[in-house]
This record gives structure tokens, sequence and C-alpha cells, in this order.
């Protein structure tokens, strides 16, 4: 595992993202999905919505998700593996990029069939406390053919919309993890229900946008 996070920190250094296939293996992508899609039927997701605080609205035209946010210390035993290794991913980017990660906020995020998220940015507008931007798949027997992509625009602030761009197929126990005031995404309508652990590295408020 940690030599694995080491190449995955030298992709993040070299592109500025990168992409880890069977992060999570099939039986605890499988269990994690069943306690989500329970967790769903219960009541405990909400609509999502954008901005934080008191500009925080529900705009169903820019997302149709649905999230719950995720407690450590209320977690089940899925969620207590997932922080686990987080923090390790954590420890090994700040040792490898000395990026000065301190905190990690997440959500699982369910998407409806046909649901998207459209083109935006992960940093709020004059605040650079998210640093990188991370995805954990939860849907087992994926293919190309169920679609629901993420869509990451390669060619930076100035041109967010123009090709190239690159095409994850949200697998289960795919990673994927990108700097967050860097690439403008979007989640593709998918044909299936999508769901994915989102997840945000955090530095402190005070620290300056590197």
């Amino acid at each position: 595992m940690a030599s694995g996070l080491e190449t995955f920190s030298s992709r993040i250094v070299e592109h500025g993202f990168a992409v880890q296939h069977q992060f999570l293996d099939r039986g605890d992508v499988e269990l994690w999905s069943r306690e989500a899609q329970v967790s769903f039927r219960n009541g405990e997701f909400r609509r999502a919505g954008i901005g934080r605080g008191e500009g925080h609205r529900i705009r169903s035209e820019v997302r149709e998700d649905h999230v719950r946010w995720l407690d450590p210390p209320g977690a089940t035993a899925s969620e207590r593996r997932y922080f686990e290794l987080m923090e390790l991913l954590r420890q090994t980017l700040n040792r490898e990029l000395t990026l000065g990660l301190f905190g990690f906020e997440a959500h699982l995020a369910l998407y409806p069939p046909g649901a998207r998220y459209r083109r935006h940015l992960d940093q709020f507008q004059d605040e650079g406390d998210r640093v990188l931007s991370t995805s954990l798949y939860l849907n087992p027997d994926w293919g190309a053919e169920d679609e629901g992509f993420l869509r990451l625009f390669l060619n930076g602030l100035d041109e967010p919309e123009s090709a190239p761009f690159e095409d994850v197929l949200p697998t289960g126990g795919t990673l994927v993890c990108f700097l967050s005031g860097r690439f403008h995404h979007e989640v593709l309508p998918s044909r299936r229900e999508r769901l994915a652990a989102t997840g945000w590295f955090t530095r402190r408020r005070s620290q300056p946008i590197a």
C-alpha cells in the first residue's frame, strides 16, 4: 500500500491528478455500497447544494445528487476504514509533496440515474483551504455502458471547458485525486444509480495558497 501511494503522489506532482484502480477491494466496495443504500432509504441523505454558509443554495440546474456528510465519531466499519486510508494518503502526500495538508472532510454522494453535476471548481471563491479533491467510487460491476464519467478539464482556469479532458469511469474501488483549485470538472449523467465517497484534503485557512 505504501509504495502504491508514493507512486500515486508522483502522478499528482507530474500531472496535477492521479487515478488508482482497485484502491478498495471488491468486497469492501460491495459492503459499503449496501450500507449507503440502506442509509439513503432511511432518509439520511439530503439534496446537495452549492456554496457555503449563508451562500448555500439548492440549485437542481447545477447539481442533482444527494449527500450524507461523514462524521468519524459516528462512522460505520466501512467508513472508519475509509478514514484510515485517507489518513495514510494524507501523510504520504505531505511527506512526498510537502503540501501542508491538515484536515479531511468527506461525504457520500448518490446520483439517481440521469443526474449530473455541471462544471465547477472545488475551491470556494476567496478561500484556499481545499487543496486536493478525492472521489472513491462505490459502484460494483460498473461498465462503460453505464456512463456517469467524472470529466476533468485539463486546460486549467483560463479555458476551463475546452479540450483536452480526462474522463474517469466510476468503477467500484477506483480512487481519483486532483488539485482542487486547478481543475474544473463535472459529473456526467449515468444510466444507473451512481455512488461515491467524495472528500477534500484541507490546509489551515491561515496558510497561503500554493
